[in-house]
């Protein structure tokens, strides 16, 4: 029986999706021998309600970033967070001291979690599709001491392996020497949906894990309500529920549903867009705040021909004019682009194999 920990950080909800994909390739390949432990803070709930059946600790894993309220980074936040960040990762690491039972770690993507492999001699692995480093140098002004960004470029040497999927920034790749690129880590899909009928243009809008988008949404929706063309789907909790207008329950992951859209509008989420182009499904990428990780898949997804972009503001307030242009127009290639790219969506089943080759 292989017994391992993953280390999440508090950040959204695409890191557990990630690991919930890696977990069930891990379980095929070794015919359900192995039991893990997985530890997080902020999202928890929602890695149970993911993950199902094993351990869980709840505890901040100290990765995160601070925002304002319209999603782009708090600039003083950060910096008084990581001001004494070193001394916060060796009181994290002095307090996991004994990981003895375990075969491996898995990280996704905290630093600490590579030197704890090296303290207890069991190989670590990483997943991200960015860094921190590279996340944190992009901000500007600078607001991560070079002492700290040593330290995570230190840490994370120390892995057996960081799995990188198609679209990551390619100056991470290269600062890394223990990088190995995947394809795109996707769950198996298996999800029926029966409330779904596809009589008319099915829309899923999709907001980040924490709602950045939502009062956005809301207006957006405001416009849209009554288009019979169109029938959109989104998470609870929003103002402008009507006939074309579908609330999904809110212990439900946003998604499941994908496969059963037409068209899927959101933040460039790197788990929403995986799943879109797993499941062919063209995405209008909405823009956001000054935020590295989402300025860099919006630029990549789009020279690949596979998004398409909307400003922030003109979702606000004219997503009931764009709509029927877009669809008449750049959405056709885009549909076109979906149906015939050869992206590999197999990383999860390529990541687990060199994990038990490697252990």
């Amino acid at each position: 029986m292989l017994n391992f920990k993953i280390f999440l950080s508090d950040e959204g909800y695409g890191h557990i999706v990630r690991q919930k994909a890696i977990l069930e390739k891990l379980n095929y390949l070794t015919e359900n021998t192995i039991k893990f432990t997985l530890q997080t803070h902020t999202h928890l709930q929602k890695a149970k309600e993911i993950f199902g059946n094993g351990n869980f600790i709840d505890k901040y894993n100290n990765i995160s970033w601070q925002k304002l309220e319209n999603g782009s980074p708090d600039l003083e936040k950060i910096k008084k967070h990581y001001k004494d960040y070193d001394l916060k990762s060796l009181e994290f690491i002095n307090k996991e001291k004994d990981l003895s039972q375990y075969d491996f770690l898995i990280s996704d993507f905290v630093y600490e979690a590579f030197q704890l492999g090296i303290n207890n001699k069991i190989p670590s692995f990483g997943v991200a599709h960015f860094t921190w480093d590279w996340f944190f140098s992009k901000l500007y002004k600078p607001v991560i001491s070079s002492k700290v960004m040593d330290l995570f470029f230190e840490m994370s040497g120390k892995a057996k392996r960081i799995y990188f999927p198609p679209f990551t920034p390619p100056e991470i790749i290269k600062s890394h020497k223990n990088a190995l690129q995947v394809p795109l880590i996707i769950r198996n899909s298996n999800f029926e949906k029966k409330i779904i009928s596809r009589t008319c243009f099915n829309i899923l809008i999709v907001d980040s894990g924490s709602g950045l988008l939502k009062n956005y949404i809301n207006n957006a929706l405001s416009l849209v309500k009554g288009i019979d063309e169109f029938k959109f789907f989104v998470g609870s909790g929003y103002n402008s529920i009507s006939e074309n207008i579908i609330p999904l329950k809110n212990d439900e992951l946003m998604l499941d549903y994908i496969e059963h859209m037409d068209l899927v509008i959101g933040r460039a989420g790197f788990n929403t867009i995986s799943e879109c182009i797993a499941l062919r499904k063209p995405m209008l990428l909405i823009g956001e705040s000054f935020n590295p990780e989402i300025d860099q898949n919006i630029k990549m997804i789009k020279n690949e021909g596979l998004a398409s972009f909307i400003a922030l503001d003109k979702f606000t307030f004219q997503l009931d004019k764009f709509l029927p242009v877009f669809l008449n127009n750049e959405f056709k290639n885009l549909e076109i682009n979906m149906n015939n790219h050869s992206v590999q969506t197999n990383g999860a089943e390529v990541i687990a194999n060199d994990i038990l080759n490697n252990i």
